[in-house]
Protein backbone atom coordinates (compact mmCIF):
# COMPACT_ATOMS: atom_id res chain seq x y z
CA UNK A 1 0.00 0.00 0.00
CA UNK A 2 1.12 3.56 -0.72
CA UNK A 3 -1.08 6.61 -0.13
CA UNK A 4 -0.65 10.37 0.19
CA UNK A 5 -2.75 12.20 2.78
CA UNK A 6 -3.02 15.82 3.85
CA UNK A 7 -1.57 16.01 7.34
CA UNK A 8 -4.43 18.17 8.69
CA UNK A 9 -7.05 15.61 7.58
CA UNK A 10 -5.14 12.71 9.09
CA UNK A 11 -4.42 14.52 12.38
CA UNK A 12 -8.06 15.54 12.76
CA UNK A 13 -9.27 12.00 12.12
CA UNK A 14 -6.69 10.34 14.38
CA UNK A 15 -7.39 12.82 17.17
CA UNK A 16 -11.05 11.83 17.20
CA UNK A 17 -10.10 8.16 17.07
CA UNK A 18 -8.03 8.58 20.26
CA UNK A 19 -11.25 8.89 22.27
CA UNK A 20 -12.25 5.41 21.11
CA UNK A 21 -9.01 3.50 21.58
CA UNK A 22 -9.15 1.35 24.70
CA UNK A 23 -6.28 2.24 27.03
CA UNK A 24 -6.58 -0.64 29.49
CA UNK A 25 -7.71 -3.64 27.45
CA UNK A 26 -5.47 -6.68 27.09
CA UNK A 27 -6.84 -7.17 23.57
CA UNK A 28 -4.15 -6.08 21.12
CA UNK A 29 -6.54 -4.87 18.43
CA UNK A 30 -8.21 -2.40 20.83
CA UNK A 31 -5.01 -0.30 20.67
CA UNK A 32 -4.81 -0.58 16.90
CA UNK A 33 -6.58 1.10 14.03
CA UNK A 34 -7.40 -0.29 10.60
CA UNK A 35 -6.68 1.92 7.57
CA UNK A 36 -8.31 0.71 4.37
CA UNK A 37 -8.20 2.42 0.99
CA UNK A 38 -11.02 2.90 -1.49
CA UNK A 39 -10.95 4.80 -4.79
CA UNK A 40 -10.05 8.27 -3.47
CA UNK A 41 -10.65 7.81 0.24
CA UNK A 42 -9.33 5.96 3.26
CA UNK A 43 -11.42 4.66 6.12
CA UNK A 44 -9.85 4.64 9.58
CA UNK A 45 -11.51 2.25 12.02
CA UNK A 46 -11.10 1.87 15.79
CA UNK A 47 -12.70 -0.71 18.08
CA UNK A 48 -13.24 -1.39 21.73
CA UNK A 49 -15.85 -3.48 23.53
CA UNK A 50 -18.30 -0.63 24.06
CA UNK A 51 -17.63 1.61 21.09
CA UNK A 52 -16.47 1.36 17.48
CA UNK A 53 -15.86 4.22 15.07
CA UNK A 54 -14.97 4.85 11.45
CA UNK A 55 -13.64 8.05 9.92
CA UNK A 56 -13.42 8.71 6.18
CA UNK A 57 -10.87 11.12 4.67
CA UNK A 58 -9.78 11.98 1.10
CA UNK A 59 -6.43 10.59 -0.09
CA UNK A 60 -4.34 10.05 -3.21
CA UNK A 61 -3.89 6.34 -3.86
CA UNK A 62 -0.71 5.13 -5.51
CA UNK A 63 -1.22 1.54 -4.43
CA UNK A 64 -4.40 0.34 -2.70
CA UNK A 65 -4.24 -1.79 0.41
CA UNK A 66 -5.04 -2.26 4.09
CA UNK A 67 -2.84 -1.79 7.14
CA UNK A 68 -3.26 -2.22 10.91
CA UNK A 69 -1.15 -0.10 13.25
CA UNK A 70 -1.00 1.25 16.80
CA UNK A 71 -3.35 4.25 16.69
CA UNK A 72 -1.71 6.30 19.43
CA UNK A 73 1.83 5.95 18.04
CA UNK A 74 0.71 6.85 14.53
CA UNK A 75 -1.10 9.94 15.84
CA UNK A 76 1.92 11.11 17.85
CA UNK A 77 4.21 10.75 14.82
CA UNK A 78 1.86 12.43 12.32
CA UNK A 79 1.10 15.48 14.50
CA UNK A 80 4.84 16.02 15.11
CA UNK A 81 5.60 16.38 11.39
CA UNK A 82 5.95 19.78 9.71
CA UNK A 83 4.86 18.58 6.29
CA UNK A 84 1.64 19.52 4.50
CA UNK A 85 1.31 16.01 3.04
CA UNK A 86 2.24 12.63 4.52
CA UNK A 87 3.01 9.35 2.77
CA UNK A 88 2.02 6.02 4.31
CA UNK A 89 3.63 3.00 2.70
CA UNK A 90 3.81 -0.72 3.39
CA UNK A 91 5.38 -3.36 1.19
CA UNK A 92 3.61 -6.70 1.03
CA UNK A 93 6.62 -8.72 2.14
CA UNK A 94 7.49 -6.41 5.05
CA UNK A 95 5.80 -5.93 8.44
CA UNK A 96 7.00 -2.33 8.74
CA UNK A 97 4.90 0.72 7.88
CA UNK A 98 6.82 3.70 6.53
CA UNK A 99 5.67 7.23 7.36
CA UNK A 100 7.39 9.81 5.16
CA UNK A 101 7.59 13.58 5.08
CA UNK A 102 9.91 15.69 2.96
CA UNK A 103 12.82 15.54 5.39
CA UNK A 104 12.07 12.58 7.65
CA UNK A 105 10.74 9.07 7.77
CA UNK A 106 9.63 6.63 10.46
CA UNK A 107 9.30 2.88 10.44
CA UNK A 108 6.78 1.36 12.86
CA UNK A 109 5.64 -2.22 13.21
CA UNK A 110 2.31 -3.19 11.73
CA UNK A 111 -0.14 -5.77 13.05
CA UNK A 112 -2.02 -8.40 11.05
CA UNK A 113 -5.00 -6.56 9.63
CA UNK A 114 -6.78 -9.89 9.12
CA UNK A 115 -7.11 -10.19 12.93
CA UNK A 116 -8.94 -6.88 13.25
CA UNK A 117 -12.65 -7.37 14.12
CA UNK A 118 -15.13 -7.14 11.26
CA UNK A 119 -17.62 -4.36 12.08
CA UNK A 120 -20.85 -3.58 10.25
CA UNK A 121 -21.08 0.19 9.90
CA UNK A 122 -24.32 0.12 7.88
CA UNK A 123 -26.87 1.84 10.14
CA UNK A 124 -30.56 0.84 10.31
CA UNK A 125 -32.90 2.59 7.88
CA UNK A 126 -34.97 4.15 10.70
CA UNK A 127 -33.29 7.21 12.18
CA UNK A 128 -33.89 10.71 13.48
CA UNK A 129 -31.78 13.77 12.73
CA UNK A 130 -30.47 16.31 15.20
CA UNK A 131 -27.89 19.09 15.20
CA UNK A 132 -24.75 18.11 17.13
CA UNK A 133 -24.97 21.44 18.97
CA UNK A 134 -28.40 20.48 20.36
CA UNK A 135 -27.28 16.96 21.27
CA UNK A 136 -24.23 18.31 23.10
CA UNK A 137 -26.45 20.69 25.05
CA UNK A 138 -28.65 17.77 26.16
CA UNK A 139 -25.53 15.95 27.35
CA UNK A 140 -24.12 19.00 29.20
CA UNK A 141 -27.43 19.53 30.99
CA UNK A 142 -27.78 15.98 32.28
CA UNK A 143 -24.37 14.26 32.51
CA UNK A 144 -23.55 15.64 35.98
CA UNK A 145 -26.54 13.86 37.58
CA UNK A 146 -25.38 10.39 36.51
CA UNK A 147 -24.83 8.14 39.53
CA UNK A 148 -21.24 7.29 40.43
CA UNK A 149 -22.22 4.07 42.21
CA UNK A 150 -24.39 1.34 40.70
CA UNK A 151 -27.85 0.64 42.10
CA UNK A 152 -28.91 -3.04 42.10
CA UNK A 153 -32.49 -2.06 41.22
CA UNK A 154 -31.78 0.35 38.36
CA UNK A 155 -28.99 1.28 36.01
CA UNK A 156 -28.34 4.88 37.01
CA UNK A 157 -24.79 5.01 35.60
CA UNK A 158 -25.98 6.49 32.33
CA UNK A 159 -28.54 8.78 30.71
CA UNK A 160 -31.97 7.45 29.85
CA UNK A 161 -33.25 8.53 26.44
CA UNK A 162 -36.84 8.81 25.22
CA UNK A 163 -38.20 9.66 21.78
CA UNK A 164 -41.87 10.59 21.90
CA UNK A 165 -44.20 12.18 19.32
CA UNK A 166 -45.00 15.79 20.10
CA UNK A 167 -48.39 16.35 21.67
CA UNK A 168 -51.27 15.93 19.23
CA UNK A 169 -48.84 14.72 16.59
CA UNK A 170 -49.87 11.81 14.40
CA UNK A 171 -47.37 8.97 14.06
CA UNK A 172 -46.03 8.69 10.52
CA UNK A 173 -42.69 8.96 8.75
CA UNK A 174 -42.70 12.76 9.04
CA UNK A 175 -43.78 12.91 12.68
CA UNK A 176 -42.05 15.60 14.73
CA UNK A 177 -40.73 14.07 17.93
CA UNK A 178 -39.42 15.23 21.28
CA UNK A 179 -36.07 13.83 22.40
CA UNK A 180 -35.65 13.61 26.18
CA UNK A 181 -32.48 12.91 28.19
CA UNK A 182 -32.84 11.99 31.88
CA UNK A 183 -30.26 11.29 34.58
CA UNK A 184 -30.53 10.73 38.32
CA UNK A 185 -28.36 9.56 41.18
CA UNK A 186 -31.22 9.21 43.64
CA UNK A 187 -30.60 12.63 45.23
CA UNK A 188 -31.39 14.71 42.15
CA UNK A 189 -32.85 14.38 38.68
CA UNK A 190 -32.04 16.30 35.50
CA UNK A 191 -34.40 16.35 32.51
CA UNK A 192 -33.51 18.03 29.20
CA UNK A 193 -35.69 17.99 26.07
CA UNK A 194 -35.50 19.20 22.50
CA UNK A 195 -38.30 21.18 20.90
CA UNK A 196 -38.57 18.92 17.84
CA UNK A 197 -36.62 16.31 15.94
CA UNK A 198 -37.69 14.74 12.67
CA UNK A 199 -37.41 11.22 11.37
CA UNK A 200 -38.92 7.77 11.62
CA UNK A 201 -37.79 5.66 14.54
CA UNK A 202 -39.08 2.96 16.86
CA UNK A 203 -37.08 3.32 20.04
CA UNK A 204 -38.44 0.18 21.68
CA UNK A 205 -37.26 -0.75 25.18
CA UNK A 206 -35.31 1.36 27.67
CA UNK A 207 -32.27 3.00 26.13
CA UNK A 208 -29.46 4.13 28.42
CA UNK A 209 -26.29 5.87 27.20
CA UNK A 210 -23.13 5.27 29.24
CA UNK A 211 -21.17 8.28 30.50
CA UNK A 212 -18.18 7.28 28.33
CA UNK A 213 -20.33 7.12 25.18
CA UNK A 214 -21.81 10.54 25.83
CA UNK A 215 -18.42 12.17 26.35
CA UNK A 216 -17.15 10.61 23.13
CA UNK A 217 -20.09 12.08 21.21
CA UNK A 218 -19.48 15.46 22.83
CA UNK A 219 -15.77 15.47 21.99
CA UNK A 220 -15.90 14.09 18.47
CA UNK A 221 -18.60 15.86 16.49
CA UNK A 222 -18.51 19.51 15.40
CA UNK A 223 -21.42 21.63 16.60
CA UNK A 224 -22.58 22.53 13.08
CA UNK A 225 -22.87 18.89 11.98
CA UNK A 226 -26.26 17.29 11.44
CA UNK A 227 -26.27 13.81 12.98
CA UNK A 228 -28.37 10.79 12.14
CA UNK A 229 -29.13 8.56 15.13
CA UNK A 230 -30.61 5.07 14.95
CA UNK A 231 -30.95 2.08 17.26
CA UNK A 232 -30.65 -1.64 16.70
CA UNK A 233 -30.46 -4.38 19.30
CA UNK A 234 -28.34 -2.98 22.11
CA UNK A 235 -26.41 -0.53 19.91
CA UNK A 236 -26.90 3.06 18.80
CA UNK A 237 -25.47 4.43 15.54
CA UNK A 238 -24.40 8.07 15.49
CA UNK A 239 -23.60 9.15 11.93
CA UNK A 240 -21.93 12.46 11.10
CA UNK A 241 -20.56 13.87 7.86
CA UNK A 242 -17.25 11.95 7.90
CA UNK A 243 -17.46 10.00 11.14
CA UNK A 244 -19.70 7.18 12.34
CA UNK A 245 -19.85 5.68 15.83
CA UNK A 246 -21.50 2.51 17.12
CA UNK A 247 -22.08 2.69 20.86
CA UNK A 248 -23.11 -0.12 23.18
CA UNK A 249 -26.09 0.89 25.32
CA UNK A 250 -26.27 0.00 29.00
CA UNK A 251 -28.62 -2.80 29.98
CA UNK A 252 -31.15 -2.54 32.78
CA UNK A 253 -34.20 -0.63 33.93
CA UNK A 254 -34.49 3.05 34.69
CA UNK A 255 -36.87 4.53 37.28
CA UNK A 256 -39.93 6.51 36.22
CA UNK A 257 -38.46 10.00 36.41
CA UNK A 258 -41.91 11.61 36.27
CA UNK A 259 -42.57 10.35 39.80
CA UNK A 260 -39.52 12.30 40.99
CA UNK A 261 -41.05 15.64 39.95
CA UNK A 262 -43.88 16.87 42.22
CA UNK A 263 -46.94 18.38 40.54
CA UNK A 264 -47.84 20.88 43.28
CA UNK A 265 -45.79 23.20 45.47
CA UNK A 266 -46.14 25.43 48.51
CA UNK A 267 -43.73 28.15 47.36
CA UNK A 268 -42.72 29.59 43.98
CA UNK A 269 -39.73 31.93 43.94
CA UNK A 270 -38.34 33.94 41.03
CA UNK A 271 -34.60 34.50 41.13
CA UNK A 272 -31.85 36.06 38.98
CA UNK A 273 -29.69 33.14 37.87
CA UNK A 274 -26.42 35.02 37.39
CA UNK A 275 -26.55 36.75 40.79
CA UNK A 276 -27.42 33.43 42.44
CA UNK A 277 -24.56 31.69 40.62
CA UNK A 278 -21.98 34.29 41.73
CA UNK A 279 -23.05 33.93 45.35
CA UNK A 280 -22.87 30.14 45.20
CA UNK A 281 -19.38 30.28 43.69
CA UNK A 282 -18.21 32.55 46.50
CA UNK A 283 -19.80 30.28 49.10
CA UNK A 284 -18.26 27.22 47.46
CA UNK A 285 -14.79 28.43 48.51
CA UNK A 286 -15.68 27.28 52.04
CA UNK A 287 -17.30 24.01 50.95
CA UNK A 288 -15.63 20.69 51.75
CA UNK A 289 -16.47 17.01 51.27
CA UNK A 290 -17.87 16.95 54.80
CA UNK A 291 -19.52 20.38 54.65
CA UNK A 292 -21.25 20.99 51.33
CA UNK A 293 -24.57 22.14 52.76
CA UNK A 294 -25.91 25.68 52.39
CA UNK A 295 -29.00 27.08 54.11
CA UNK A 296 -31.31 29.23 51.97
CA UNK A 297 -33.62 31.37 54.11
CA UNK A 298 -36.51 33.17 52.39
CA UNK A 299 -38.23 36.27 53.77
CA UNK A 300 -40.25 39.01 52.02
CA UNK A 301 -38.45 39.56 48.66
CA UNK A 302 -35.11 38.47 50.13
CA UNK A 303 -32.96 35.33 50.12
CA UNK A 304 -30.21 34.87 52.71
CA UNK A 305 -27.65 32.16 51.97
CA UNK A 306 -25.43 30.71 54.71
CA UNK A 307 -22.60 28.21 54.71
CA UNK A 308 -20.82 26.97 57.84
CA UNK A 309 -17.67 24.87 57.70
CA UNK A 310 -16.32 24.33 61.25
CA UNK A 311 -12.91 23.41 59.83
CA UNK A 312 -12.58 26.58 57.73
CA UNK A 313 -15.12 29.29 58.49
CA UNK A 314 -18.57 30.56 57.55
CA UNK A 315 -20.21 33.06 55.24
CA UNK A 316 -23.54 34.77 54.63
CA UNK A 317 -24.89 36.82 51.73
CA UNK A 318 -28.26 38.34 50.81
CA UNK A 319 -29.90 38.81 47.44
CA UNK A 320 -33.23 40.15 46.21
CA UNK A 321 -35.81 37.61 45.01
CA UNK A 322 -39.49 37.66 44.14
CA UNK A 323 -41.11 35.98 47.15
CA UNK A 324 -44.07 36.67 49.43
CA UNK A 325 -45.40 34.53 52.24
CA UNK A 326 -44.32 33.05 55.56
CA UNK A 327 -40.52 32.93 56.04
CA UNK A 328 -38.92 29.49 55.69
CA UNK A 329 -35.54 27.83 55.22
CA UNK A 330 -34.28 24.92 53.15
CA UNK A 331 -30.83 23.29 52.87
CA UNK A 332 -29.10 21.97 49.73
CA UNK A 333 -25.84 20.39 48.66
CA UNK A 334 -24.11 23.37 47.02
CA UNK A 335 -22.43 21.17 44.40
CA UNK A 336 -25.81 19.93 43.17
CA UNK A 337 -26.99 23.50 42.62
CA UNK A 338 -23.79 24.65 40.91
CA UNK A 339 -23.83 21.69 38.51
CA UNK A 340 -26.99 22.72 36.69
CA UNK A 341 -26.95 26.50 37.23
CA UNK A 342 -23.51 26.73 35.57
CA UNK A 343 -24.73 25.10 32.34
CA UNK A 344 -27.96 27.09 32.22
CA UNK A 345 -28.13 30.15 29.97
CA UNK A 346 -31.33 31.79 31.28
CA UNK A 347 -31.37 35.19 32.93
CA UNK A 348 -34.07 34.19 35.40
CA UNK A 349 -34.98 30.95 37.17
CA UNK A 350 -38.05 29.72 39.02
CA UNK A 351 -37.71 27.64 42.19
CA UNK A 352 -40.63 25.47 43.32
CA UNK A 353 -40.53 24.25 46.92
CA UNK A 354 -43.03 22.14 48.86
CA UNK A 355 -41.29 22.10 52.22
CA UNK A 356 -40.10 19.18 54.31
CA UNK A 357 -38.03 16.62 52.42
CA UNK A 358 -40.00 16.86 49.16
CA UNK A 359 -37.93 17.38 45.99
CA UNK A 360 -37.46 21.03 44.98
CA UNK A 361 -37.68 21.94 41.29
CA UNK A 362 -35.49 24.47 39.48
CA UNK A 363 -36.51 25.67 35.99
CA UNK A 364 -35.36 28.28 33.56
CA UNK A 365 -37.98 31.00 33.32
CA UNK A 366 -40.36 30.24 30.46
CA UNK A 367 -38.55 27.02 29.50
CA UNK A 368 -40.14 23.70 30.45
CA UNK A 369 -37.55 21.79 28.42
CA UNK A 370 -34.91 21.97 31.17
CA UNK A 371 -35.88 20.83 34.67
CA UNK A 372 -33.75 19.94 37.68
CA UNK A 373 -35.10 18.34 40.83
CA UNK A 374 -32.98 18.35 43.99
CA UNK A 375 -33.68 16.69 47.34
CA UNK A 376 -33.17 19.05 50.30
CA UNK A 377 -30.64 18.16 52.99
CA UNK A 378 -31.51 17.56 56.60
CA UNK A 379 -31.00 20.89 58.41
Amino acid sequence: MEIIIKKEYLVSSLQKIQYILEKTSALQYSHNILIKTAENTASITAYDIDCSAKSTIPITVKEAGTICVNGKKLFEIIKSLDDENVVLEKKEEDNLITIKGKKSFFHILSAKWEDFPVINFDPPTDFFTIKAEILKKLIERTVFSIARISDPRYNLEGIYVEVNPEENGEKDEKTSNILTFVSTDGHRVSVAKTDKITGSINLGENRIFSRKSLMEIKNIFAEDETLKISFTGNDVYVVGETFIMILRMLKGNFPDYRKMIPESFTHEIKINRENFLHILRRMNVLAHDKYKGIIMSFTENKLTININNPEMGNAQEDMAVSFTGEPFSVSFNISYLLDFIQVSSAEEMDIFISGGMQPCIFKERGNDNYVNGVMPMQS
